[in-house]
């Protein structure tokens, strides 16, 4: 597939997760992808659709924007920031109402036109903490004094 190609299906699958189309979404990957991503491998698009789902129940106004996209042949990275209120269970967890913003990149290895393995890393951290999985993040000293400085 060529360079243009893919940083356009790259798009469209962008475009389809926040449309909530999931079948749109996952016609970006081979049956058999491998996807890595939150501390666990899932081989095949019933895993990504799983994933899907998952967060659609865990964040039903979720969305991402692209910021960047860069390919070199059939490899492709995709940052993005995530936005979400947390209304219902994800991974285990009880909805707390509250708005996570985290950023996140992709990485894809494409082959004849489709996605065959796919990284994914997020600001797990931040991600986590917003969630209540684990306590909140104490302020950077720069945030603290930009407060400050503001007031």
């Amino acid at each position: 597939m060529l360079r243009d190609e893919n940083i356009k299906a790259i798009q469209l699958a962008a475009e389809r997760y926040n449309a909530k189309d999931v079948e749109g979404y996952l016609a970006l990957y081979d049956r058999g992808v491998l996807h890595h991503g939150f501390g666990n491998t899932k081989r095949g698009v019933g895993g990504l659709r799983e994933h899907f789902q998952q967060l659609l129940r865990g964040f039903p106004d979720r969305r991402i924007d692209s910021q960047d996209i860069f390919c070199d042949g059939e490899k492709v990275a995709h940052r993005y920031m995530f936005y979400g209120r947390h209304k219902g269970e994800y991974m285990g967890y009880a909805a707390t109402n509250n708005f996570v913003v985290a950023p996140g990149v992709l990485l894809h290895l494409f082959d004849r036109g489709k996605c065959v393995e796919v990284r994914q890393m997020i600001d797990n951290a931040r991600f986590l903490a917003a969630i209540g999985a684990i306590p909140k993040l104490p302020k950077s000293q720069a945030a603290i004094a930009r407060e400050s400085t503001a007031r």
